[in-house]
């Protein structure tokens, strides 16, 4: 197969999974509706609460950053730091700017960057994005092709970045 059939192929899969996954309107949600007012009460006790640590709770809760679990994933792929920078477009500088700084927060574009770059399986990608605060959805449109390329296992950022630029998303990398 040349890869002019090759892209077209991609092309109609890709369609195909966004008007099967895309959710275009808030309506096509469905949802719960809020408690009615007062359901929701604050019970105050007059017993004494034994003294909580909430530092050392917040501490045990937080799990890891998203530049620890960045630099777990790099070490437990076996490449070196360079060659997963370059494959997710980010320069040296900014990712230098990561692993020096725990608390880092990126943009999502580049976290998916890193999670492409690193050929992350959904499940992981979502746990990797959710240490900067985000998720992949269903009423995202960038989100909904970048899923269907992860899902099946197309690891190239430009060809990623390629469709994010057809649809007007914005797209990956640095």
């Amino acid at each position: 197969m040349n890869d002019n059939t090759e892209l077209k192929n991609i092309k109609s899969e890709l369609q195909q999974y966004i008007e099967e996954n895309y959710i275009h309107d808030v309506e096509d949600f469905a949802y719960s509706a809020p408690p009615p007012a007062g359901a929701l009460r604050c019970i105050v006790c007059a017993c004494a609460l034994p003294q909580i640590n909430f530092q050392q709770m917040l501490d045990e809760e937080r799990g890891e950053t998203f530049s620890e679990m960045l630099m777990r994933l790099v070490r437990e792929s076996g490449e070196k730091n360079s060659d997963i920078y370059k494959r997710a477009n980010i320069d040296r500088r900014h990712f230098s700017k990561i692993l020096c700084n725990t608390n880092y927060r990126p943009s999502k574009e580049t976290a998916l960057a890193f999670a492409i770059a690193l050929h992350l399986d959904f499940d992981t990608t979502q746990e990797f994005l959710a240490t900067a605060g985000y998720t992949l959805t269903k009423n995202n449109l960038s989100d909904v092709i970048i899923t269907f390329f992860i899902k099946r296992k197309i690891f190239d950022i430009n060809l990623v970045n390629e469709y994010l630029y057809e649809y007007k998303q914005a797209l990956l990398g640095g």
